[in-house]
């Protein structure tokens, strides 16, 4: 089998980078090959996770018609700091479906005389539907998260309408009852066009990322190790040739900006799945590996079956990107 292991946010370099504890994937980087590859976030999930235009695919699943006009939206927490606004989503706010249902029934009501509806699709991903299609250049909420002041950039060149909105949105969450018992509130709801359409392809998917948009294709929630993931495959009803491992939680130690937890998942994720990986390609149970990651460090790493006989190669240690 080939296997894509799709890590966003799998870069952190450092003017004095110290190494991680990490043997397994140093021994890949080793006798593997690398090929830049530099890409947005939305870009790369696109690339991994969805087929097409993500909110044609949502507006499928939830039985409305394609032709709908239609937003993406995202709950957002907003926080303030000396230097610079933190922009955080997804996982990192560990919304719930009963909050995103609440929030979206509410915001409903709220905006009912503009014909906007919003569909809690996931928890951290809704859909919008409006009367009119806006013409709005936003950018994907995934390309917006981190150490980065979001609205205040936006405030340069969006449409007045959209920082409209966003002002009313932002009133409106304020003083929500949801948010007083959360230690992260949500104080905003990123809107966005889903241009970026998606070249999903593996034959087999494994992610608990509220972006996987592949409907018919198998797939299964992220799995705990190698092993794991071994079993999911056995089970499977078809012979898979292309299996992707797509696993995103260190965008939640990035956005927090925690770099104890960062080294901390890598140093688990060697134990539990580079170290079993490169036994694997070592014996020729796995055909080949590419190990993938976004940003301006992304890039392929690939390393084939047997790539460890080239013993004479320069020994490498991870020390925050993949080169």
């Amino acid at each position: 089998m080939n296997l894509t292991f799709a890590i966003p946010s799998l870069n952190r370099p450092s003017e004095r980078p110290v190494p991680f504890d990490t043997p397994g994937l140093n021994a890949l980087l080793r006798f593997g090959h690398f090929t830049s590859l530099p890409a947005e976030t939305s870009v790369f999930y696109a690339r991994h996770l969805w087929r097409g235009r993500p909110e044609i695919s949502i507006l499928a699943e939830l039985g409305l018609s394609v032709d709908t006009p239609a937003l993406l939206a995202a709950p957002v927490c907003q926080q303030m700091g000396m230097n610079q606004a933190h922009l955080a989503s997804g996982r990192a706010l560990s919304v719930t479906a009963q909050e995103a249902a609440q929030w979206c029934a509410g915001l409903n009501d709220f905006f009912c005389e503009d014909g906007w509806r919003f569909y809690p699709f996931k928890p951290d991903l809704w859909l919008l539907t409006l009367p009119k299609q806006p013409d709005w250049q936003v950018p994907s909420v995934l390309d917006m998260l981190g150490q980065a002041d979001g609205m205040e950039r936006m405030e340069q060149y969006a449409a007045p309408d959209w920082l409209s909105k966003q002002t009313e949105i932002q009133m409106w969450l304020h003083a929500h009852p949801l948010n007083a018992a959360r230690t992260m509130p949500v104080n905003g709801v990123w809107l966005w066009p889903g241009r970026s359409d998606g070249q999903a392809k593996a034959g087999f998917t494994a992610t608990d990322s509220s972006w996987l948009l592949r409907p018919g294709l198998p797939h299964d929630a992220a799995p705990y190790d190698w092993a794991a993931f071994k079993a999911m495959l056995e089970e499977c009803d078809q012979q898979i040739s292309d299996g992707l491992i797509f696993l995103d939680d260190l965008t939640v130690s990035v956005a927090a900006d925690d770099e104890e937890s960062y080294r901390q998942l890598l140093a688990d994720w060697d134990v539990r799945f580079f170290t079993p990986i490169r036994l694997a390609l070592q014996k020729g149970r796995l055909k080949n590996l590419t190990l993938t990651t976004d940003g301006e460090h992304g890039g392929i790493l690939n390393i084939r079956t047997k790539a460890e006989r080239a013993f004479w190669k320069w020994k490498k240690v991870f020390t925050g990107t993949l080169r």
